[in-house]
């Protein structure tokens, strides 16, 4: 690997990993399209970022465990697990386009549910914390993203968020949810062998610095700033897809 090579894999780490951190998310809406910038092929910058993705929401959960929900985390992992085994196996077969459009309507829901408690009491009230409601719901969010080679997690705060969990809360028990869903999709890729080992090693450890300091970073953050910024970059992100695809 060149130096230029390194240092790029390596920006792409702790900028990704502090994303991670920072909003719970696992980083792949946007480490994707950077990996692919370097002259990746598509299936295999989505197998590295897989491989990424436990080293930051790993180091994510750790700095914030205190905030992580357990009950909620069990059955929200498994839903996470079955939607991202199942899309992984489905990469590729459905068109880049539906994805994108799937995707970016899922963009505009995330703000929806971000601030559902104040856009109508009735509905977010109605929503409970039931088994099925975080099972389907992991099960979903896993099935869609998963299928554009990402772990879920850029929508699974805002999808927790909308079942009454606080936003860092949210944020920390989605980081424990996406490092289980990712070594799961993570096992079929490298079965397949499409994962570059060197540039994923360089990635994952350096997300490990990015993610500590956005983890950090997230705690002494008030929730509306963290619930605004995750919708501005979930929106832009959208964007980005779809003009990609389309124009």
């Amino acid at each position: 690997m060149e130096l230029i090579q390194f240092l790029y894999f390596s920006i792409i780490g702790i900028a990704t990993g502090f994303m991670s951190g920072m909003f719970g998310i696992g980083g792949g809406s946007v480490r994707i399209p950077l990996l692919a910038m370097t002259g990746m092929p598509l299936i295999n910058a989505f197998a590295t970022n897989m491989f990424a993705i436990p080293f930051s929401s790993g180091m994510g959960a750790y700095v914030q465990r205190k905030n992580i929900k357990w009950k909620i985390a069990k059955i929200f992992t498994l839903g996470g697990i079955t939607g991202i085994l199942i899309a992984t196996f489905l990469v590729g077969i459905v068109s880049s386009r539906i994805l994108a459009i799937t995707f970016f309507f899922a963009a505009i829901i995330t703000p929806i549910c971000l601030y559902l408690d104040r856009i109508s009491h009735k509905i977010y009230d109605k929503i409970k914390q039931t088994p099925s409601n975080l099972f389907f719901g992991a099960f979903t969010t896993n099935l869609i993203i998963g299928l554009r080679g990402g772990s879920g997690g850029t929508l699974f705060p805002p999808l927790l968020r909308s079942m009454h969990v606080r936003m860092h809360n949210a944020i920390a028990t989605s980081l424990f949810a996406g490092i289980f869903s990712s070594l799961a999709a993570l096992s079929l890729y490298i079965i397949r062998k499409e994962v570059l080992f060197i540039p994923a090693l360089v990635i994952g450890i350096t997300d490990i610095l990015g993610s500590y300091l956005g983890s950090k970073t997230s705690l002494r953050t008030d929730s509306k700033w963290l619930k605004l910024g995750l919708a501005a970059i979930v929106f832009i992100l959208a964007c980005t897809v779809v003009y990609r695809e389309f124009f």
